[in-house]
C-alpha cells in the first residue's frame, strides 16, 4: 500500500506578542499579545491584536501580501521585516513582533517571504565582514569592557577613599589622585591628563558614560582592532584634557570619561567620512545620523554649568582626527600588513600632540600641593582667629570706658599672643616651592603677623602698667598694619 505525501496545511496560526516587558524595541501598530495567522492562499500574512495606544478599541487585523514583506531578520524571540504598510511602514520602522521561544521565531521566519533589498543584502555583508574582523571575539578580551571596567574600579577605590558614592563628598581625593587642573597638571603631574579619564562625580556621572561608552564602543573596536580603539580612546582623552587646561586655565577640576567617549564617537564619524565609498546606505546613514544626533546634543546640554564641554569637544576633534588617519578598509586582506602602519602613524600624531599640548597650555605660578599645605594650616587656625578676634574687639570699648584692663591684658596673652605664634611657626615650617605664589604670600603673612605680635604685646604691656595712651597707641599700630596688608594685597595676584 503507497501512502501519498501529506499536504501543507491551508491555514496556520501562531501566538506572538508586540513587545517585551523589558526593551526598546515594539511594535507600533499592537499592544498586548495577538496571533499571526499564515494563509496559503495568496499567501496571506495575517497579524491580529489590540491597536496600539491608550484608546485601541476592538481587536483589528493587518494583512500583508507576499510582495509586502521583505528583509526578514530574526534575533531571539524577535522577527521583524521591513514593509510599506502600517504605522512601521510611514515611519520608515520595522514592523517587528516576538513569538514564544527562539525555535518558534526561526519557524515562522522561515515561513516569511525570502525577499531581500540590494541595501539590506550590503549591509548584511558588510556587517558579516566586520565581525568576521573582529579582535576581541569573547567579552572579557573585548577593550571596550576592559575600559568599562577600569572605570568601575576606580570609582569603587576613589569612593573608599572619601569622593563619595552618589554626590561628591569631598574634593581631596579629586585634588589628589586625578581629576585635571591647569595648575596641578601643568606643575609636573602631567599624569592627571590620563587619570583624569577614569574618575567620576558619582554613580550617575559615571553610568551615563559608561552607558555611552558600552554603545559606541564595540562598533569602532570592531571598525579599527583592538590596538588603534585602544590608541583613538586614549589619545581623545588626552586631546580633551588639553582643551579643557587651555579653555578653563585652572579655574575648574575635570573628571570623566566623556572627553573620550566624545572621541569614540568622533573617530567614527571621522571613518565614515573617510571611507564612505566602502560603506552601505544602510550602515553609513543612520550611523551619521546617530553620531551627529549624539555630540550635537551633548554639546548643547554641556553647555550648563558644571558640565566641561570643552573635554568633549577636544575628545570630538582629537577623535575625529584620529578616526580619519587611522581608518582601514572592512576586508580582511586589504588589512594586512597596514595595521602595525596605521598603529605608528598613529603614535606619532599622537607625539606631536602631547608635546604641542604641552608647549602651549598656560603655566601657573604656584603648586597645587602648595597651595593644600596652605590650607591645612588655615583650617586649622583661622576659625579660631575669627573667634578670638571677636572676642577682643567686643572688650575693647569697655577698656577705652576704664574697665579692668590688667584682665583683658592677661587673656590677650593667654589666647591671642599663643595663637599667631603658633600659626607663625607652622607656616614658617611649610615646604614651599621658593618664589612661588604660596611662598611669597606665607612670608608676607609671616611679616603681618609680626607686626600684628609686637602690637599686641605693646598693648599688652601698657594695659598693664595703666598707661592711659595704650589704647591710642595701639589704634595707630593697628592702622599701620592695615596698611601693610592693603600693600601686600595689591602686590600680589588673585589667590588660586
Amino acid at each position: 500500500m503507497k501512502l501519498a505525501a501529506s499536504e501543507p496545511p491551508l491555514e496556520v496560526s501562531y501566538p506572538i506578542a508586540y513587545r517585551l516587558f523589558t526593551g526598546t524595541i515594539y511594535n507600533r501598530d499592537f499592544k498586548g499579545k495577538g496571533t499571526l495567522t499564515i494563509r496559503a492562499s495568496g499567501p496571506a500574512y495575517i497579524f491580529q491584536g489590540q491597536r496600539a495606544g491608550m484608546f485601541s478599541g476592538p481587536p483589528m487585523n493587518l494583512e500583508f501580501a507576499a510582495d509586502e514583506i521583505w528583509n526578514v531578520a530574526v534575533k531571539g524571540r524577535r522577527v521583524s521585516f521591513k514593509t510599506a504598510w502600517g504605522e512601521a511602514g510611514k515611519k520608515g520602522l520595522p514592523f517587528v513582533f516576538f513569538c514564544e521561544d527562539d525555535a518558534a521565531a526561526q519557524l515562522v521566519a522561515s515561513l516569511l517571504p525570502a525577499h531581500l533589498d540590494p541595501d539590506y543584502v550590503a549591509t548584511h555583508e558588510f556587517t558579516t565582514r566586520l565581525n568576521a574582523l573582529a579582535d576581541a571575539q569573547s567579552p572579557w578580551t573585548s577593550a571596550t569592557n576592559l575600559i568599562i571596567a577600569l572605570n568601575a574600579l576606580v570609582f569603587v577605590i576613589m569612593g573608599f577613599l572619601g569622593a563619595g558614592w552618589f554626590t561628591v563628598d569631598s574634593m581631596m581625593p579629586y585634588f589628589l589622585y586625578g581629576a585635571n587642573n591647569g595648575a596641578a597638571t601643568t606643575d609636573g603631574e602631567w599624569w592627571r591628563l590620563l587619570t583624569s579619564m577614569f574618575v567620576h562625580y558619582g554613580v550617575l556621572h559615571l553610568a551615563l558614560n559608561m552607558w555611552a561608552l558600552y554603545q559606541a564602543g564595540h562598533f569602532l573596536e570592531k571598525l579599527q582592532g583592538r590596538a588603534l580603539y585602544v590608541l583613538t580612546y586614549l589619545g581623545s582623552g588626552l586631546a580633551g584634557g588639553f582643551l579643557s587646561i587651555a579653555w578653563h586655565g585652572d579655574k575648574t577640576w575635570s573628571a570623566g570619561a566623556s572627553g573620550a567617549i566624545f572621541g569614540v564617537y568622533g573617530a567614527i564619524l571621522g571613518y565614515m567620512l573617510r571611507e564612505k565609498q566602502g560603506l552601505p546606505p544602510g550602515v553609513y546613514k543612520p550611523m551619521m545620523k546617530s553620531t551627529l544626533g549624539f555630540a550635537a546634543y551633548n554639546l548643547f546640554y554641556g553647555m550648563r554649568a558644571g558640565v566641561d564641554n570643552s573635554a568633549h569637544l577636544g575628545g570630538l576633534i582629537g577623535g575625529f582626527a584620529l578616526g580619519w588617519l587611522l581608518a582601514l578598509p572592512v576586508d580582511r586582506e586589504a588589512r594586512l600588513g597596514r595595521t602595525r602602519q596605521k598603529f605608528q602613524l598613529g603614535l606619532g600624531a599622537l607625539a606631536v600632540m602631547i608635546a604641542a599640548g604641552i608647549f602651549l597650555t598656560p603655566r601657573f605660578n604656584y603648586s597645587v600641593a602648595d597651595e593644600l599645605k596652605w590650607e591645612a594650616v588655615e583650617k586649622d587656625f583661622g576659625p579660631k582667629e575669627s573667634e578670638l578676634l571677636d572676642q577682643h574687639q567686643k572688650a575693647l570699648p569697655g577698656l577705652k570706658r576704664g574697665s579692668n584692663g590688667t584682665a583683658h591684658a592677661e587673656w590677650m596673652a593667654a589666647n591671642l599672643v599663643p595663637l599667631y605664634e603658633q600659626w607663625s611657626r607652622r607656616l614658617q615650617a611649610l615646604s614651599l616651592a621658593p618664589g612661588r605664589l604660596t611662598a611669597l604670600r606665607r612670608d608676607a603673612v609671616v611679616k603681618i603677623f609680626r607686626l600684628r605680635l609686637d602690637c599686641y604685646r605693646h598693648l599688652i604691656a601698657g594695659l598693664q602698667a595703666h598707661q592711659p595712651d595704650a589704647l591710642d597707641r595701639y589704634s595707630q599700630e593697628e592702622d599701620e598694619i592695615g596698611k601693610e596688608i592693603d600693600k601686600f594685597q595689591k602686590s600680589q595676584p588673585p589667590s588660586p
